[in-house]
């Protein structure tokens, strides 16, 4: 008996061969024979047979199915034996061909001549392996035999090439036109028709091969392809060409779209009849930016400017101590026999030079590892030009040979929609929009990974646009979507052979910036990551952008691509171990949280200070000249906020969760967006809950209600308040509880507006007793404003007043802005205008001063209405325009509202 799986699912006995109906059955028969002689365990069966969603009673069909193998497929000749937890398939392992195929592959590894076993495992197939059967497992196992019958068969036809080139020429075609990328294939392909006298087909096959490449994945061919190539052209079935012209350049891509910009500045160099010096360009970027493409789109469409030639050599695999060993190549291309070629490595410079002197040739220089590898091969004569391209900073050229430097940086958005569009289709992209929109951005608008990304879609065009989004998108995504079988590239390899170039210490820190979450680090926070001094960070991060790992160009900070950046942690996980890993995320957040509580110093100087645990060893923290030093800090910094809490609470990092979203709180208050301040407060939360921490419970509740009044959600802000004075109270807090006293009015306020006076008075009060003179006139302005509601402007008037004469004098201007904006609210009810306008502009100039753009915005709407009362129409829209303005600065629609009452007056006046 033959169960045989690698075809349609049947069992051959005695020369006769039956399927194996239904596909349950087939499908469960595949399952165990692919394991035979191994325990399958239910679950796993079931799995195989119904896919991820097993319906319910599928357990009670599948002892029907294991029954219905036992006895109308096997029949005697074998037994499916239950087992603890599942079913085993008790035959011979050569009773099951997928098996026996398997066995002779590694059987011939061993013999001398392995043609004849190889041959009788390819025997063994019938067609497509497990035709017909459905269901994910059924695809995968498809997939893995097409691969190894795919392996194997290259295997049987490098050995009977040889001897039969005519049988591996037959074997292989249809292989070859079923992977068109793969550069194995065509090889063995092309030297069996070499082989068996059609060097002609062979030329033309590698044409098409390296055709293809560059249309799907914009490459040149590989080692393998270039060895047999040069065979070809070394054999004497190829005619001697007498040519003198040289046109070296690889194929052009197709789909190469933008960079328009880089191509005319490169145009300006070819310009003229004859330049009067020789030409030197230097294309650098990250890895993966297109820097090839770019260099050899604009060398075909400039090509005739060159009518002596194009010279072109691939530097990455050549030794950058010995870039000389080109020069031959060179020579050669220029006509030199190879017998009069110097062994002289100055003298193959000369030569080189000479023949170079009275000609216009282009030389491209792709993948340059450093300056020295190519000053030998820089074509010097004027009408020459040479066009490097190079993952390293080349300014050592711009300084000895005058080279021009020309930096890439990822794609614009547009150009990055057409590159995808160029190889997808237009209609594809606009049916899923989102998606493509998504592709785009988890890629970076970095070329080769939308590159890669576009040959998988257009090999599988079936599958939706959105799938691959979501797989790039899903959390912790590495860059196994962006993996290929050809390193030249596979996304790793492409930025691997940058990173191993670098010395261990910069190896090191670029590592360590792989475990920050966003992609703008500050100098201090990547020296706190490496435990480093700065000025040797600084150093080090210099030798990073040299390599273009990093982007230095903001002044002290680093920026890392989204993708390096992901490559960056993989090889922090893959090098350094879980204790290191730890000592770096501790370092990371000491950093952000001493750092945020020396802002918070700055900018709100009579805010309680949090007791800090002492930062871990080699933690470097920010210092601020002043406030609007620590605002931009903050600014930069908050975006990376929610990724550092999620950092700190899968550390076990409570204390600082909490901390941490303290720090920020003041500052995203007053800024937002509110909902990312409940977001990052309701997990300072959950941390202060973890702990037991009542104090920072308290506190996590009173900013998350002050969210909730931005929002306007005046219940759950009143809850949130509520339970933070219950809390200080218990903790006998009096001053805490006070200030939660005072927030509470506001959505009091509009919701139980008669209970708003009481909480105000119960605020001063504890104020009063604690001593906390800049608290009680805080409480003294907002029993003020409230009697003003009451119409008691007398009393309102004084009590704002002593407030601000009290707030001036601590200099706390932030309370102060808001008396004035009281003071103005009274006056203009008294009738006051001019003094309310006065008292306006001065809370709007405090308050914009201490960056409380929310309250100056709504000031400055309060200010326009009382112009408009004093029937200054023009004072009013400036008034309105500067709100505008302010609510911008917060990303705040109220601007929208705001530009529609400008443009209603507009239309009025």
């Amino acid at each position: 008996m033959l169960i045989r799986l690698l075809g349609p699912v049947e069992v051959e006995r005695s020369g006769q061969t039956r399927p194996v109906r239904p596909p349950q059955v087939a499908l469960a028969l595949a399952a165990l024979a692919w394991e035979v002689g191994r325990v399958v365990s239910v679950d796993r069966l079931l799995a195989r047979v119904w896919g991820e969603q097993v319906p319910p009673g599928a357990r009670r069909t599948l002892y029907t199915v294991i029954t219905r193998i036992r006895r109308d497929v096997l029949a005697g000749d074998g037994a499916v034996v239950q087992r603890t937890g599942g079913y085993l398939l008790d035959v011979d392992e050569s009773a099951v061909d997928v098996s026996r195929f398997r066995s002779l592959a590694y059987q011939a590894m061993a013999e001398p001549d392995p043609a004849p076993l190889l041959g009788e495992a390819l025997a063994l197939w019938r067609g497509d392996p497990l035709t017909g059967l459905p269901g994910e497992w059924a695809e995968r196992a498809r997939h893995r035999l097409r691969d190894e019958r795919k392996a194997t068969m290259l295997r049987w036809a490098r050995t009977v090439t040889g001897r039969d080139a005519a049988a591996a020429v037959g074997a292989l075609t249809p292989l070859a036109d079923e992977h068109p990328l793969d550069e194995l294939l065509a090889a063995a392909l092309i030297e069996a028709l070499h082989t068996w006298g059609r060097t002609a087909e062979a030329l033309a096959h590698f044409a098409r091969v390296r055709r293809t490449l560059a249309d799907e994945l914009g490459v040149e061919p590989g080692t393998a392809l270039r060895r047999v190539h040069r065979m070809l052209l070394r054999s004497g079935d190829v005619a001697e060409t007498t040519h003198v012209v040289p046109a070296q350049l690889p194929v052009d891509l197709r789909g190469f779209v933008g960079r328009a910009a880089e191509l005319d500045r490169l145009a300006e160099a070819a310009s003229g009849d004859r330049p009067a010096s020789a030409a030197v360009y230097a294309i650098s970027g990250p890895p993966g930016v297109g820097k090839s493409s770019l260099a050899l789109r604009w060398a075909h469409l400039n090509r005739d400017r060159f009518p002596d030639g194009q010279l072109y050599a691939d530097l990455s695999t050549v030794d950058p101590a010995d870039a000389a060993v080109v020069l031959p190549r060179f020579l050669g291309a220029l006509a030199v026999p190879e017998a009069q070629i110097p062994s002289d490595v100055e003298a193959r410079i000369g030569l080189y030079r000479s023949l170079l002197a009275s000609r216009r040739v282009l030389v491209v220089l792709d993948d340059a590892r450093g300056a020295e590898q190519v000053r030998p091969l820089l074509a010097g004569a004027p009408g020459c030009l040479t066009l490097i391209t190079s993952r390293a900073e080349l300014t050592g050229l711009a300084v000895t040979s005058g080279a021009s430097l020309v930096r890439l940086d990822a794609l614009p958005d547009d150009d990055a929609y057409h590159l995808l569009a160029a190889r997808l289709g237009e209609p594809r992209l606009a049916a899923e929009p989102e998606a493509a929109a998504l592709i785009i951005r988890r890629c970076g608008r970095l070329p080769l990974a939308l590159a890669i990304v576009a040959a998988q879609l257009a090999r599988h065009t079936d599958l939706p646009l959105a799938e691959v989004a979501a797989d790039l998108a899903r959390p912790g995504a590495d860059l196994e979507p962006f993996a290929h079988s050809d390193p030249a590239i596979d996304l790793r390899g492409v930025f691997g052979r940058s990173y191993r170039d670098l010395p261990e210490p910069a190896i090191r820190l670029f590592r360590r910036l792989g475990r920050h979450p966003g992609p703008h680090v500050s100098l201090a926070a990547a020296a706190s990551l490496a435990a480093l001094p700065v000025d040797r960070t600084r150093e080090l991060a210099a030798r990073l952008d040299r390599a273009n790992l990093l982007d230095l160009r903001a002044p002290g900070r680093l920026h890392l691509h989204d993708l390096l950046r992901v490559y960056a942690s993989e090889q922090e996980r893959a090098a350094d171990s879980r204790t290191v890993r730890r000592g770096t995320t501790r370092r990371l957040l000491d950093h952000y949280l001493h750092s945020a509580c020396a802002a918070s110093e700055v900018c709100y100087p009579h805010r309680e200070k949090l007791d800090l645990e002492p930062r871990a060893r080699g933690v470097v923290t920010e210092r601020f000249a002043d406030q609007a030093e620590a605002l931009r800090w903050y600014a930069d910094e908050s975006a990376a906020l929610p990724a550092l809490l999620t950092e700190a609470t899968e550390a076990g990092l409570d204390r600082h969760v909490w901390q941490l979203a303290w720090a920020f709180s003041e500052f995203m208050q007053r800024r937002g967006p509110w909902e990312q301040v409940l977001g990052v407060q309701a997990v300072a939360l959950e941390a202060a809950e973890r702990l037991g921490d009542r104090l920072a419970r308290a506190r996590g509740h009173n900013c998350i209600a002050r969210a909730h009044v931005r929002l306007g959600r005046d219940l759950a802000a009143i809850e949130h308040f509520q339970q933070a004075i219950e809390l200080h109270r218990d903790l006998d807090e009096p001053v805490l509880e006070a200030h939660v006293h005072l927030g509470l009015t506001v959505s009091l306020n509009r919701v139980r507006p008669a209970e708003r006076l009481g909480h105000t008075l119960r605020a001063r009060e504890l104020f009063r007793q604690a001593g906390d003179a800049i608290g009680e006139a805080r409480a003294l302005n907002n029993a003020g404003w409230l009697r003003a509601q009451l119409g008691e402007y007398d009393q309102a008037l004084a009590d704002c007043r002593r407030a601000q004469r009290i707030l001036a004098e601590f200099g706390y201007a932030q309370g102060e802005g808001h008396t004035w904006d009281s003071i103005a609210v009274v006056l203009e009810a008294k009738g006051d205008l001019a003094q309310a306008v006065a008292s306006y502009e001065r809370a709007v100039e405090l308050l914009r001063g201490c960056d409380d753009l929310h309250p100056a915005a709504e000031t400055l709407v309060r200010l326009g209405e009382t112009h408009l009362r004093a029937d200054d129409t023009a004072a009013a829209l400036d008034a309105w325009k500067r709100a505008a303005e302010c609510y911008d600065a917060l990303g705040d629609a109220q601007a929208d509202k705001v530009r529609a009452r400008i443009a209603a007056h507009d239309q009025e006046g």
